[in-house]
């Protein structure tokens, strides 16, 4: 059976997301840092890693890992992220809670600014600081009855994070996105401009477009773009990436 290496510890949103989908395919491993998974990536090993927050964005350490050390996107899952506070809010003193935690939860720790606010290295250490003078925000799959909780703490109700099941052979499950990063050789007026109008051109949605530094030279950036796909033809995204390619260096990370 193959590996499945996710981001831990056990009890992470992560590892909720590989249990719930993919359990019966894969043994499941867990590390604690993102550059560490994307060091795991093998021809034995797929990886599945948060992309993208409905509240904070994409995940630039995704993306970073990505451009460093490539893969196919093969499968996205989406996972509700829902948040509670545990202990006695009356009586408190200090809040516990992960620093991607405090940003999807701004509106909660605005209401209870009185609170010392102190990060934690994970939701599943936060809990372990629970007392008579210290509550936690934890995801809401920890709640148990020893603590009183306030639920669904979140900024949004529709919080989700969208989970990528990477690997480094292309699969083509289902064909709703596609997405591709984009290197230029060098700098110049109307740069961005020329690639879009491939896109317009051959009647593509794109969806996403970041950039992210070039690691290797100064001041040059590599460009992340997503498209929805479900509506053009194969043959579409082939003359994109063909005409593209004649001037920059495309990694196509795979439709999906």
């Amino acid at each position: 059976m193959k590996t499945l290496v996710t981001l831990g510890p056990k009890g992470s949103f992560s590892e909720v997301c590989a249990s719930i989908y993919l359990q019966d395919g894969y043994t499941i491993q867990l590390e604690h840092h993102l550059h560490h998974i994307f060091e795991r990536l093998s021809n034995q090993v797929d990886i599945l890693v948060p992309l993208e927050n409905a509240t904070d964005g994409f995940v630039y350490q995704t993306l970073d890992g990505l451009i460093a050390k490539g893969g196919y996107i093969i499968q996205t899952f989406n996972m509700p992220i829902h948040f509670a506070c545990l202990g006695d809010l009356d009586n408190a003193k200090y809040l516990y809670a992960q620093f991607v935690t405090q940003q999807q939860c701004q509106r909660f720790l605005q209401k209870y600014h009185h609170l010392e606010v102190i990060t934690t290295a994970s939701n599943a250490a936060s809990i372990n600081y629970i007392n008579h003078e210290s509550v936690a925000i934890v995801p809401m799959h920890f709640i148990h009855d020893t603590y009183p909780h306030v639920d669904y703490i979140e900024d949004f109700s529709w919080n989700e994070t969208r989970f990528a099941l990477i690997s480094t052979e292309q699969k083509l499950l289902s064909r709703n996105q596609a997405s591709m990063i984009i290197t230029p050789h060098v700098d110049r007026p109307g740069l961005l401009y020329d690639i879009l109008t491939q896109f317009k051109k051959h009647h593509i949605n794109l969806t996403a477009i970041l950039s992210r530094p070039n690691k290797k030279t100064s001041k040059q950036y590599h460009f992340y773009i997503e498209m929805d796909v479900s509506h053009s033809h194969e043959e579409a995204l082939q003359e994109v990436i063909y005409h593209i390619q004649k001037e920059f260096n495309v990694s196509f990370l795979g439709q999906y």
